[in-house]
């Protein structure tokens, strides 16, 4: 599948030549491991359920070599393992999400939000208008609400954006070569070596003095055993909080920033009646979801998917992006329609045992930031074209390094 200049701005449009050719494909991505590349939304859907498709790694052929992050470096019980493995795990993470800790969180999301686009207004007013609202915005935004949530301090703010940075910029690696893989690796093993020794210690306070937060809760959860759990269980479930909720709310608020300004009629309908909103954002996650697959996973046995005689160890990605445009599901998939009916049944956010957990405040995040950014800034334009922006080379998550627009007028200020 060819991942040209043309494909990051745009790889809606290579999807849809692979609809055209049925709902699944062999196609060979730049790591040069041949993939199964499933783009139909029926046969992803079933695919996100099917326990036959793993994403253990002893499963893979000898066809599957890459070194890329994350699935050739990134080691998790939640993440790269299947039930019942990752269970208990993802049993710990679904504490940190449920409705009533959604609903408390919601009004800091909006302080957090308002205190950001405040930042915003004075760092244009010093810039002719001009600001990169992935900077400045978006980026700051998930990890605030993410450490509040936890319990971690401001003063790691820094420290965090850093380790985060670098881990996501190793999914950038397309090659899968040594020579560009190991500066980053590295640069992302010092980073987050500094952190899981920060994180470590303030689990031990936790555990001395706990408080209402989820590192308490981590600290001093048990296992089936009825043992705590171990420093590093609990570290990793901070950093999988970090990096599970970083970069795909970023990508998303980007991404719909900029589908919302080249449809200026479907932004005045939002303007006019903020009540739309909820719709409107299932409508832009259909479009917009920055996870465009999932994580690679393995045939454990023979098996057929749409038509496609898979051979055991074979490698299969299921396209998020290609499913929610399948023409067969959804009429004329490219048009952004707040009317469309059956836009809810988008899967952004997964199925199955690896449903996104932070679902419900991504789409909290997403929803607010949104609504408060285009009724502060009404007159909001880009600086750029979408081919211009500078959109990260990964196959998995769909971000983008910046954004320059221009605030215009505030709201208030004409």
């Amino acid at each position: 599948m060819p991942m040209d200049e043309q494909y990051w701005p745009n790889p809606h449009r290579a999807h849809a030549a692979l609809h055209e050719q049925g709902p699944v494909s062999r196609v060979c991505l730049p790591d040069q491991v041949p993939v199964w590349f499933v783009t139909g939304y029926e046969q992803v859907r079933v695919g996100l359920w099917d326990q036959r498709l793993a994403r253990q790694r002893k499963y893979a052929g000898p066809d599957f070599t890459t070194t890329c992050y994350p699935e050739g470096q990134l080691e998790s019980k939640l993440i790269m393992e299947d039930p019942p493995e990752h269970t208990a795990t993802r049993d710990l993470l679904n504490f940190a999400f449920t409705p009533r800790r959604i609903e408390a969180v919601t009004p800091k999301i909006r302080e957090i939000v308002a205190r950001l686009l405040d930042d915003v207004e004075r760092e244009a007013a010093a810039n002719g208008g001009d600001v990169d609202l992935m900077r400045s915005f978006y980026a700051p935004l998930p990890i605030s609400v993410i450490s509040g949530i936890l319990g971690l301090p401001d003063e790691y703010f820094d420290r965090i954006m850093a380790v985060t940075t670098a881990e996501f910029a190793m999914a950038d690696v397309q090659t899968g070569a040594d020579d560009d893989f190991e500066p980053l690796g590295n640069a992302a093993e010092t980073a987050q070596a500094e952190l899981f020794q920060i994180i470590a210690a303030l689990v031990e306070q936790r555990r001395a003095a706990p408080g209402d937060d989820l590192i308490s809760h981590w600290a001093t959860a048990t296992d089936e055993n009825g043992e705590l759990l171990s420093i590093y269980d609990v570290v990793a479930l901070v950093i999988i909080m970090y990096l599970g909720g970083y970069d795909t709310t970023a990508g998303m608020l980007l991404s719909s920033t900029v589908d919302l300004l080249e449809h200026p009629e479907e932004l005045a309908k939002l303007r006019d009646n903020p009540e739309l909103y909820p719709v409107a954002i299932d409508e832009l996650l259909r479009r917009n979801s920055s996870v465009t697959r999932g994580f690679r996973r393995f045939a454990t046995e023979d098996m057929e998917l749409g038509g496609a005689r898979i051979a055991a160890g074979d490698t299969v990605l299921l396209s998020i992006n290609g499913a929610n445009r399948d023409p067969e599901v959804f009429e004329n998939p490219h048009a952004l329609d707040f009317s469309r009916p059956n836009n809810q049944r988008h899967i952004a956010f997964g199925r199955g045992p690896h449903h996104c957990p932070g679902s419900s405040l991504a789409t909290a995040e997403v929803t607010i930031a949104l609504e408060a950014l285009f009724a502060r800034f009404p007159n909001l334009e880009l600086r750029t074209t979408r081919e211009e922006i500078p959109w990260r080379q990964s196959t998995f998550c769909r971000a983008a390094y910046s954004l320059p627009v221009n605030i215009g007028t505030p709201a208030g200020d004409a």
